[in-house]
């Protein structure tokens, strides 16, 4: 019975491969132009890149390099999170976080997820690489609350005090790199295999 509910979210995430290589297109053109306009010396800010397009890159990587058949894209089938699957329970989804630059990520002080993947898109231009990290941790593991977020202040004190705690990938994974697994490297058209 449970199998089956599941069957029914997969079939009802209607964010296919062909949409998401649509958008990701899309996206790097207009990532392209504004590189063309900063090269002539109009200062555009780069824009992140949007969130359906991360989500659903980790979840045909999740689906195709973890062979997990069950993960949805939560938008997608109207649930709450970034991604579910059957690995896990429904209120604790996976949470996506995805990075272009060595800037920082923030957690909301009260985000709870199951599972945690970084998806590194540092060198997605020029070189079309990319990495997702699995996180084997939980928001309510002692591992992750106890993450220094600077010198003073973990990952808790900083959601007890309902801010919103950020920190830069090159500053978390050396804490927490004992419940890393690279999951993926390499190129965008690589993720469907």
């Amino acid at each position: 019975m449970i199998r089956k509910a599941y069957t029914a979210l997969f079939m009802n995430d209607c964010y296919t491969q062909q949409i998401l290589i649509d958008r990701y297109n899309l996206y790097k053109q207009s990532y392209l132009s504004v590189v063309n306009y900063k090269q002539l010396g109009i200062p555009i800010r780069q824009q992140n890149p949007p969130e359906d397009i991360t989500e659903n890159i980790a979840k045909f990587i999740i689906r195709n390099y973890e062979n997990d058949d069950s993960c949805v894209w939560c938008k997608g089938v109207g649930l709450k999170g970034d991604l579910h699957s059957s690995i896990y329970d429904i209120a604790m989804p996976i949470e996506v976080k995805s990075f272009t630059s060595n800037g920082p990520s923030q957690f909301g002080p009260n985000k709870k997820f199951g599972v945690l993947y970084f998806l590194d898109m540092r060198e997605w231009l020029p070189n079309d690489n990319m990495k997702l990290w699995k996180v084997k941790l939980n928001s309510n593991s002692p591992e992750f609350k106890g993450i220094r977020m600077n010198k003073k202040q973990s990952h808790q004190d900083q959601c007890d005090e309902g801010r919103r705690p950020h920190i830069s990938w090159d500053n978390l994974y050396p804490q927490i790199k004992d419940h890393c697994e690279l999951v993926y490297n390499g190129t965008f058209g690589n993720i469907f295999k």
